[in-house]
């Protein structure tokens, strides 16, 4: 199934998968101090939940008592996905064992850093993203959004505001970077169905889009291309400049 953006809408069995992929983000962006932890045993349920959601709904497969250990469930969906890469079972294979094991069962006071846990993030991502034909980071990066949306006194419906509102922003490499931080863009054709929706009149073409974006001067190297995933992300220095927008707007 598809919307209007020719984006497809997640199967109703993923709707748990895909809450559990933002409470991972919401962690992450806390200020827990072991958000980490916490995280990363979130991001080994939805990759545990996928396979059995995959197994049954994609692969017609009756889970048995044998799918209950670990072992064996991933055994079956691995060979029902051959075109995934070994080092991918046996990076998943490492954090499940060596960190997510320790951190579930026994160790309550040990954390990991924002590097691994993201990319233990992407990882998981990839699988679900090929076992369902999605973008499951795309759709969780929206929904982590939509939940710190703000809402006026007495507000109950309509379209949320951001944290950090569209329209306060005037300069159009800061409208695109709240766009990439909200989509994770692959084409412009997202960002200007974002802008459109928020009721701003800027429009991109693929070249402005990709100008933009692009680490140049103007966007200062505050956007990179995930080429693994095909889409547009914001680095440090990114998320770095959104903060600042978000404290200049609430100071107002």
């Amino acid at each position: 199934m598809t919307d209007g953006n020719s984006r497809k809408t997640p199967a109703p069995w993923l709707a748990g998968i895909i809450d559990t992929l933002v409470g991972a983000r919401l962690l992450r962006r806390s200020t827990l101090p072991h958000r980490n932890r916490l995280a990363v045993i979130l991001l080994d349920t939805a990759f545990e939940t996928a396979c059995r959601a995959f197994l049954r709904y994609c692969a017609n497969i009756r889970l048995e008592d044998a799918h209950k250990n670990r072992d064996n469930l991933v055994k079956a969906v691995r060979a029902k996905l051959p075109e995934i890469d070994p080092a991918v079972w046996e990076s998943i294979h490492y954090y499940y064992q060596e960190i997510r094991c320790d951190f579930y069962h026994h160790s309550a006071g040990k954390t990991i850093t924002d590097e691994a846990t993201l990319d233990y993030q992407e990882t998981v991502e990839f699988v679900i993203d090929r076992a369902f034909d999605m973008r499951s980071g795309s759709v969780a990066d929206m929904d982590a959004e939509s939940a710190v949306f703000t809402k006026a006194d007495g507000e109950t419906s309509g379209t949320p505001s951001y944290a950090l509102p569209l329209a306060r922003l005037k300069d159009q490499t800061d409208k695109v970077l709240l766009a990439v931080s909200v989509l994770n863009p692959s084409k412009v054709g997202e960002v200007n169905e974002f802008l459109r929706r928020e009721g701003d009149s800027l429009r991109l073409t693929g070249n402005e889009f990709t100008n933009t974006v692009a680490r140049n001067t103007g966007s200062k190297r505050m956007f990179y291309f995930n080429k693994e995933f095909h889409r547009w992300e914001l680095s440090g220095l990114g998320r770095y400049r959104l903060k600042q927008l978000a404290q200049g707007a609430s100071d107002e």
